[in-house]
């Protein structure tokens, strides 16, 4: 898990970017028949902050939250870079935290491997295919993005699960999509 910042190139980089948008990022791992970590889903959420309290609203849109007898938390640990508000949210619960530290920025690639690389390529197509994307409609295209990565060996299920979100989907207008209000797509 981790956060990054997607705005308009040319300003401060990191922490303290104010015209940029903040977003967090999760991907799920799992280990293969050889023991090999690999990258299971992607989630990416723009949010207003990197605080303790907006970390743990996207855990728990994550499926992390209060275990009942009915529910069962899909989340057994974290791994981040070891921001401050990442510690908030993991006291007084059951999760264990493994802090990745950076030492240089520059390695956090390899440090954080799979979500660097949803991040990355996310900031890919917006800069690449789209040339930019305003902040109002930014969530819809992490939205795609994380669809398309988090089903790219489904080649078999393609069409029907595409079928499915187009007859599930609640549709969007022109003037829907041109107001001035955020659209959030979940």
């Amino acid at each position: 898990m981790d956060d990054s910042f997607f705005g308009p190139k040319g300003h401060r980089k990191g922490r303290g970017s104010e015209r940029k948008s903040t977003v967090l990022c999760a991907v799920s791992l799992y280990r293969d028949r050889r023991g090999e970590e690999k990258p299971g889903f992607a989630h990416m959420q723009v949010v207003d902050n990197a605080s303790a309290t907006t970390m743990e609203s996207f855990l728990e849109r994550l499926g992390y939250g209060p275990a009942t007898e009915e529910t069962q938390n899909l989340l057994e640990a974290i791994r981040t870079d070891g921001w401050r508000s990442y510690g908030k949210v993991i006291k007084g619960t059951d999760l264990s935290h493994y802090k990745v530290v950076l030492r240089d920025p520059k390695s956090a690639g390899k440090l954080l491997p799979w979500v660097h690389r949803v991040i990355s390529n996310a900031k890919a197509v917006i800069r690449g295919t789209h040339r930019g994307v305003s902040e109002k409609h930014l969530q819809s295209y992490l939205s795609e993005i994380c669809y398309r990565f988090n089903r790219r060996f489904w080649e078999r299920e393609l069409f029907d699960r595409l079928i499915m979100a187009c007859v599930s989907a609640e549709t969007i207008t022109y003037s829907g999509l041109v107001q001035s209000k955020k659209i959030i797509m979940n």
